[in-house]
């Protein structure tokens, strides 16, 4: 077998990053490159023939590149044929003309994305669908591999196609949290739909699971989101101008849209401190709807033991009623004779419903039924966590309406005023230029501030160390990520000794901006939509990822608001908050970065699609276009900014920590 080893940087290069460039400019920076390949090979004095592969999915690049890269194409085929030292070559004639080649014996498993099989293994998507993946072969396999059972010739070739067309790996690319096609759902469909098909082929019967999404349906925005924390009186009641005005809620929409059996306009949810709170708003009186009624809230909580996909009644129904999520807790009320009682199921490990406890605050009055479910009895629900939820209406032994029907609301849980506020700093609103001259890019997606910060929080609550970023501008996932933040980067610089001189003090790769003479930062807190991290320095100071830190974030679209909760025992077993120095920025986030850069957006002189404007004539200028920092200090965040000597070198690494912008320190006081 002959192996050719991908060159990742070449490759990556014409694939995501040359389609921003001028093509004479991009052919020319590739010659380049080869020729440096071939002037270190001289200088080491290694012995030919030399091959350098250059492989990427061809059907991908070129819709990125103006007219579909024909001025790079152009440009890139004249200099390959006539630039001497190098030849074109395909693998079949590069073995033909050269067939002894020096053997490998061991040989690293690794793929071309990476050295390791990593955003194709180990999520728990990814898992989930291995896990499906490989019952269908083994039922297959008492086909075609052990005989145990016999299937006509016809029949078998069909599953076996349908088998084949399962187990592409591009299936398995698109699940977990490290790729998003923007349709994950659709081809999570497909995957499913395949295996079904192997089954179906052979006349064995589908198992439910591959009915339930394992990518579960994207959470539905409300009508409106929480507002505020409130306490309403459990009493079937909801007057206009009520306790419910704080509330989240989703209003079921009417029109062409409306089903005539659908019994529930809105759904309304919230908190306080010690409960969740729900309200369902039906057409018509409860009790005029026949008894017994069912109006069951499904939740997930983390950490749950055991979760079911469907509803308590749709479980045994056809067709089956999918909540589009694994909920592992119950909340439901069951309406009869106009009393309303509650209780609040668990998920068990045989998938059914199981250990209810009574909920005692319920009320329903005509239309309105309330009830509230506390925390304590949910588990160890945290600030940070994320629920999903949907209501599920029954009218006797039949699920009649899905609210939402296209997938759930989530609730993310505040703080609850547990957190001790140690620094708040408000930031100018309009400083989201950078050094005073950086403009967004000009793509769409780059709304108005969606870069300004307003305010940063550093506080703490028992278990955690907690940093909030409040915007000015919108937070939106335009790009699906599963934390539903795409356009930001937030990142957060920790002195734990400040002035001690400590620690490292350039900020992480590409933000081209270093902490003071003096100071340097112990952590770096690190969040965007797809990589939320801490890291430390090395003993040689370079960044190293943390792993199993347990961090959470909370993103809030309605509030503006990132929170950032990281536990106290990430810092040691002493870990003191309020003696330590913090620096805070945000960047753009950008999934294809230039070489060395921790996936920020770069600064260009002018403006582009993907690339932000007003950078000055050097290579060394900050990606922050936003540093948090009060109006009125001195020195001002333009000035920290711009703060630096200007260079042109190429390479960051060769520059000092002087040779950046200068950022000082948050401290409390």
């Amino acid at each position: 077998m002959a192996v050719f080893f991908r060159d990742l940087r070449l490759s990556d290069l014409i694939g995501f990053e040359y389609s921003h460039w001028d093509g004479e400019k991009a052919a020319d920076d590739l010659i380049a490159r080869l020729q440096a390949i071939q002037a270190r090979l001289d200088e080491e004095g290694a012995e030919g023939p030399h091959v350098v592969s250059i492989i990427l999915d061809g059907e991908n690049a070129w819709e990125y590149y103006p007219n579909d890269g024909k001025a790079f194409l152009h440009a890139l085929y004249d200099r390959l044929g006539n630039t001497p030292g190098i030849q074109t070559v395909t693998p079949s004639e590069y073995i033909k003309k050269f067939p002894q080649q020096r053997e490998i014996e061991d040989l690293w498993p690794g793929a071309w994305f990476s050295s390791d099989y990593g955003t194709w293994i180990g999520e728990p998507e990814e898992n989930q669908a291995w896990t499906l993946l490989s019952k269908t072969r083994k039922m297959l396999a008492a086909y075609d591999l052990f005989h145990r059972k016999t299937a006509p010739p016809e029949a078998l070739n069909e599953a076996l196609d349908w088998m084949y067309l399962a187990e592409g790996s591009d299936w398995f690319w698109w699940y977990g949290a490290d790729q998003d096609s923007g349709q994950d759902e659709y081809f999570d469909g497909i995957f499913r739909a395949l295996q079904k098909k192997v089954y179906e082929a052979l006349g064995e019967p589908v198992p439910d699971a591959l009915d339930v999404p394992i990518i579960p349906a994207r959470a539905v925005p409300p009508t409106r989101g929480v507002t505020g924390i409130f306490s309403p009186t459990i009493d079937g009641r909801a007057d206009p101008g009520d306790e419910w005005d704080a509330a989240g809620y989703y209003e079921v929409r009417g029109g062409a849209q409306a089903r005539a059996g659908d019994v529930v306009t809105a759904l309304y949810y919230g908190y306080d401190a010690k409960h969740l709170y729900f309200r369902l708003d039906a057409r018509q009186n409860w009790a005029d709807l026949g008894g017994p009624v069912y109006a069951g809230l499904y939740l997930s909580v983390p950490g749950a033991e055991a979760t079911i996909p469907f509803s308590r009644l749709g479980a045994t129904a056809e067709p089956k009623t999918l909540l589009g999520f694994q909920a592992s807790h119950l909340a439901e009320v069951t309406i009869s004779d106009g009393r309303a009682d509650a209780g609040l199921f668990t998920a068990d490990k045989l998938g059914n419903w199981a250990n209810p406890q009574t909920l005692q605050e319920v009320a329903v009055e005509g239309k309105v039924l309330e009830w509230a479910v506390p925390f304590d009895l949910l588990g160890d629900v945290e600030p940070g966590d994320i629920l999903n939820m949907v209501a599920v209406v029954s009218l006797g032994d039949r699920d009649v309406q899905k609210v939402p029907d296209a997938g759930p609301v989530q609730v993310a849980i505040p703080d609850l005023g547990t957190t001790t506020v140690l620094l708040a700093v408000d930031d100018p609103e309009g400083d989201d230029h950078g050094p005073g001259s950086y403009t967004y890019p000009t793509d769409g997606v780059f709304e108005p501030q969606v870069f300004d910060v307003k305010q940063f929080i550093v506080g703490h609550d028992e278990k955690n160390l907690v940093l909030k970023f409040k915007m000015f501008g919108p937070i939106n996932n335009v790009w699906g990520s599963p934390i539903n933040l795409s356009v930001q980067t937030f990142d957060v610089y920790i002195d734990t000794d400040p002035g001690a001189g400590t620690g490292r003090r350039l900020l992480l790769e590409g933000r081209n901006a270093a902490l003071t003479e003096g100071n340097g930062w112990e952590y770096a807190i690190w969040v965007e939509g797809w990589h939320q991290k801490v890291i430390r320095p090395d003993a040689q100071r370079n960044p190293k990822d943390m792993s199993g830190v347990g961090m959470k974030v909370t993103v809030d679209p309605a509030q503006r608001q990132v929170t950032i909760r990281v536990p106290l025992s990430v810092f040691g077993e002493v870990a003191d908050p309020a003696t330590w120095g913090y620096a805070a920025a945000v960047l753009s986030q950008d999934g294809f970065p230039s070489p060395g850069v921790r996936r920020v957006r770069d600064i260009l002189p002018t403006a582009e699609q993907w690339r932000c404007g007003g950078a000055p004539d050097d290579t060394n200028h900050t990606r922050i276009m936003d540093l948090v920092w009060p109006e009125g200090a001195s020195p001002t965040q333009e000035e920290m900014l711009s703060n630096y000597p200007p260079s042109q070198e190429k390479d960051m690494g060769a520059l000092s920590a002087d040779d950046f912008a200068q950022v000082e320190l948050l401290t409390v006081e």
